[in-house]
């Protein structure tokens, strides 16, 4: 593989960098420097500091680099004319102030206003149609097949609405500054992934914590979660393993997906804020994003590498729609639809910044569609599929 920052092409059924830059990384850094000072002083006894709106982990004392993307901004952008690629009608809506995460109730989108502190309901116009207020700088999404979890990043706490937008309760998430970055249900009970806690969290329905488990080293930053239909798969930002972890909270094995730094000895275990950034179960297979790496990897249930797909610069989200599997690349402001062999299917432009995703199945006169947020517009894309 290329040196992770030189441009580079990929043909062959792989994913294709649609934009070459070859410093864009040292590009991203500057909304991050700001935070790399606060994760010196994260040692064991000292409490975070609270940073503003979904920000990057900091996991590295070197100012110049990034740890994830850049938070989201408020900044109106002009909206492109609706298009059609290859048969898939690429659609933008405005007026998502600072949007972070998405999640789909069977009916209705909705994402999270980190800087608003609310959630918003969209229609399928992607209007949006009710906003409610939550918990201080919402970010994590999550339905559990009845009810929405929102996770309040400053607040270090869950939100539970009824689809109405009553709230039900908001539950804490540890103790202290924990900072909730995502959450997965298990179809009983909500799993709660702690950045700046180091630790993974079973909420029971009434919100009651039924356990926490701690991820291990430096300031590890656990930041993606998925639900395999057994166990737990937690991703972490300075590791370059991934946890399958058991309903009971035992850790069934660690995975290697990939190693960007292997002589760092900074901040933050083991890579420095390189590590993988994002999961998704296709219902076979566990998918990891490694955006330092531009690199996709298929595991199996027991963690073994199946595939290593080169991806677009800075693939930061992974979404399973049914039949594929969507990577958002940040940097190319595009998406990427792989077949579940990871060839590719089609590569897509969206917005500025693509980030988080969900899919909404066909229903009766509505085809398959994708959502993306797009983190550095006030936009959201809807992809809807031929």
């Amino acid at each position: 593989m290329p040196p992770t920052d030189a441009p580079t092409g990929h043909g062959d059924g792989r994913l294709f960098r649609s934009i070459t830059r070859p410093n864009w990384r040292i590009a991203l850094a500057g909304g991050a420097a700001i935070f790399a000072f606060g994760a010196a002083a994260c040692g064991s006894g000292d409490v975070a500091p609270t940073p503003p709106p979904d920000t990057p982990i900091p996991a590295t004392a070197t100012p110049s680099i990034p740890t994830r993307v850049p938070r989201p901004t408020a900044t109106p952008v002009p909206l492109p004319s609706p298009i059609t690629i290859d048969g898939y009608l690429i659609e933008t809506f405005g007026g998502i102030r600072t949007p972070g995460d998405l999640a789909f109730d069977g009916e209705n989108v909705w994402v999270t206003m980190v800087g608003d502190n609310t959630v918003s309901k969209l229609d399928s116009d992607g209007q949006i149609i009710a906003t409610y207020p939550v918990g201080v700088t919402p970010r994590p999404l999550a339905f559990d097949g009845e009810f929405m979890w929102v996770g309040n990043n400053s607040v270090s706490s869950v939100t539970k609405l009824t689809l109405d937008g009553h709230e039900i309760g908001e539950f804490p998430v540890g103790g202290g500054y924990t900072s909730p970055a995502a959450m997965v249900s298990d179809g009983t009970n909500m799993w709660v992934v702690a950045s700046w806690g180091n630790s993974l969290h079973k909420l029971a329905p009434d919100g009651e914590d039924l356990l926490s488990v701690a991820v291990p080293g430096n300031h590890p930053s656990p930041w993606a979660v998925t639900f395999d239909g057994d166990a737990i798969w937690l991703a972490s930002l300075n590791l370059h393993t991934v946890d399958k972890i058991s309903l009971e909270g035992d850790v069934l094995g660690s995975f290697p997906v990939g190693k960007r730094n292997v002589d760092y000895e900074g901040i933050g275990t083991d890579t420095g804020g390189q590590g993988p950034t994002a999961l998704a179960f296709d219902g076979t297979s566990v998918w990891v994003a490694s955006n330092w790496l531009d690199l996709v990897t298929i595991l199996s249930t027991g963690g073994e590498v199946l595939k290593e797909i080169p991806a677009g610069a800075w693939p930061s989200g992974l979404v399973f729609d049914g039949e594929s599997i969507w990577v958002s690349n940040f940097v190319d402001n595009t998406v990427t639809r792989l077949g579940l062999d990871g060839e590719e299917i089609v590569t897509l432009p969206v917005g500025k910044g693509p980030v988080s995703m969900v899919s909404a199945p066909a229903s009766p006169g509505m085809n398959a569609s994708l959502w993306v947020v797009n983190t550095s517009e006030t936009t959201v894309s809807k992809i809807t599929l031929p």
